[in-house]
């Protein structure tokens, strides 16, 4: 087997087929080293869908994204799975949520000019730049998340 011809999913096969087999023999010691050799294997094949699998869910290519999430599962890796799902689809929620803070210290930063004017000035002090109670920016929030959901559920 040789993970350089790219198929990935062949590769995939073979790999839970070994597994498969050597945990059919239990904890032989004579194993011991085979089974190393095939965890190596299997970082090796998911270090090199990785790539492809996030730029599959970055890019909304379904068909792409699913193929991959399968070799990912034919090799047990769930944990690397759910990371880089989590990892592509984190960044435009993050995104979201940080939104409250950049308005925040915009807000700041125009009330601090107008203080300046305004001592400058001499002039009664009024902020024309509300700030936002994070309770009344919360459901915009959860308005701008459940679309996002949507749009990911509709792929």
């Amino acid at each position: 087997m040789s993970l350089r011809s790219g198929d990935h999913p062949k590769a995939a096969e073979t790999l839970a087929n070994m597994r498969h087999c050597l945990s059919a023999v239990g904890e032989v010691a004579e194993f011991a080293n085979i089974r190393k050799q095939l965890e190596v294997l299997e970082d090796r094949l998911d270090s090199m869908v990785q790539p492809c699998f996030t730029d599959a869910l970055s890019n909304r290519k379904v068909e792409v994204a699913q193929d991959l999430r399968g070799i990912l599962i034919r090799i047990g890796r769930f944990k690397s799975l759910e990371a880089h799902y989590t990892k592509v689809h984190l960044k435009p929620i993050r995104l979201l949520w940080e939104d409250f803070d950049s308005k925040q210290r915009t807000n700041m930063l125009g009330s601090e000019k107008n203080e300046v004017e305004r001592l400058s000035s001499s002039n009664d002090f009024q902020s024309s730049l509300p700030t936002i109670s994070f309770s009344s920016w919360l459901p915009s929030f959860y308005d701008e998340l459940l679309l996002y959901l949507e749009q990911e559920w509709k792929c």
